[in-house]
């Protein structure tokens, strides 16, 4: 839960499960996450090369997402670009905190795992399926 911009955690709701491989994410999500770890929620962001966010993130606050994540990148690079103008390349081998207000592009086939607020990517999951059934359905008409 977020209290004035900051991340509150309740460590003693403990997951049923305390670890995942990362081949067992739900694979029927835009971006594949698991809720309920403390107040956290975990995700698996594996996205092609040339991918931009900002498609997606268009109805949201600033058309930015506005969570903020804790993670590592495993393969790949990202390019995230924030309201103030400031970018960042987060690549293959580094920690990352990605700041609320940002969107990105995908600089190399990216495969990272991110660590959030689980009251703030419940909505932004929701966002994000809802914009990519739009989006197949836009598709879908033009066909």
């Amino acid at each position: 839960m977020s209290q004035n911009g900051k991340v509150v955690l309740n460590t003693n709701d403990v997951p049923e499960d305390t670890h995942v491989h990362l081949d067992d994410f739900p694979k029927d999500m835009v971006i594949p996450m698991i809720h309920g770890w403390g107040g956290m929620t975990v995700d698996i962001n594996n996205t092609p090369k040339g991918t931009n966010f900002s498609p997606l993130l268009e109805g949201l606050e600033n058309d930015l997402c506005q969570v903020p994540h804790w993670g590592y990148v495993i393969e790949g690079a990202i390019e995230i670009e924030y309201d103030d103008g400031n970018k960042e390349t987060f690549k293959k081998g580094e920690a990352f905190y990605m700041k609320p207000g940002h969107t990105g592009i995908v600089l190399e086939d990216l495969l990272l795992v991110s660590f959030s607020p689980e009251e703030g990517m419940h909505h932004l999951g929701e966002h994000l399926e809802k914009k990519m059934k739009e989006m197949q359905e836009a598709q879908s008409s033009n066909d």
